[in-house]
């Protein structure tokens, strides 16, 4: 659903307009994120936006629109060494790791996804980046469409009312793991993951949910991660609790069909949320709500199998 773009600070910063209209073009609600590097990729567009001479009003706008763009500008664990260029840096990372485009000022560069600013438009392949699109059901297709959102947040919450650790209420946890092995393997830092779903008759208290997590969970967390599970109702007349969605600090993704991973012959319809509309839908699921009452307790799963019901 998102793509990763390296972004010359140089490049962006050559001049106002140029500033005004690629960051504008940037965030998760508009499927493209940019790669912070280096790590204080925001200095130096500030610091080429003055060497370039723009005006101290303009100024002033570039770094502001900036502190607004910050969940746009993410640290995708990129290794950069400052002995060398940014072009360097770029390629060598892209041979590892590709990026979507890399958005330089150099025409002449040897790669066959460099761009230049004025090619970013919807017209470009390497720039366009629909924001909805059928995902397969499977482990794999379900967690990479999700990986690149999972990575840029500090938090995550997962809302699926039919959520189940249960195998025989469907095959919740093969995505979920899926999406955590690869989310280890570039964003180390550990997360905690929380899956909110809807109260029903047929679903385990939670002192047997707590019970039974550790073999249903057995393997799913990375080291340090933990996940909680929320069990929420409907008041009596009010909002309906039916729509599934993967939410995030920065975005979300509205999912059709559910989480759950049904085979490669069914479909899912994912779309990128609004980041004001994600955070919206976010704190229906808070513990102040007033859209749905939560159920009980939370459990809390560690990786080591300690559970919390708390």
């Amino acid at each position: 659903m998102l793509s990763e773009y390296a972004v010359e600070p140089a490049a962006i910063g050559a001049d106002w307009e140029t500033f005004r209209y690629l960051i504008e073009k940037f965030g998760a609600d508009k499927g493209r994120l940019i790669s912070r590097l280096p790590n204080k990729w925001e200095r130096k567009v500030i610091q080429t936006a003055k060497a370039a001479g723009v005006p101290d009003i303009r100024m002033a706008s570039i770094v502001e629109r900036l502190h607004r763009s910050k969940h746009a500008v993410v640290d995708f664990n990129r290794t950069y060494n400052p002995a060398e260029s940014w072009i360097d840096n770029t390629v060598r990372e892209h041979r590892e790791r590709p990026f979507r485009a890399i958005i330089c000022s150099d025409q002449a560069i040897s790669c066959a996804e460099a761009i230049i600013p004025d090619d970013c438009s919807d017209e470009s392949r390497l720039f366009h980046s629909p924001i909805s699109r059928g995902v397969t059901r499977t482990a794999d297709e379900i967690s990479d469409a999700l990986l690149l959102l999972a990575a840029a947040a500090s938090e995550i919450d997962i809302v699926d009312p039919y959520f189940d650790l249960r195998v025989a209420r469907g095959d919740f946890v093969s995505p979920l793991g899926a999406l955590l092995q690869k989310l280890v393997a570039i964003v180390p830092d550990p997360k905690v993951i929380r899956v909110h779903f809807r109260s029903h008759d047929s679903r385990p208290p939670p002192e047997i949910l707590a019970r039974d997590a550790p073999a249903q969970t057995n393997g799913l967390l990375p080291a340090d991660f933990c996940l909680e599970l929320y069990e929420w109702e409907e008041f009596q007349n009010g909002e309906d609790f039916h729509d599934r969605f993967f939410l995030t600090d920065i975005g979300g993704v509205m999912i059709g069909a559910g989480l759950s991973a049904e085979g490669p012959t069914e479909t899912a319809t994912f779309t990128l949320l609004d980041l004001q509309h994600a955070q919206r839908v976010r704190s229906r699921f808070s513990m102040d709500s007033t859209t749905y009452r939560m159920v009980g307790p939370v459990v809390r799963i560690y990786s080591d199998g300690l559970v919390e019901v708390i």
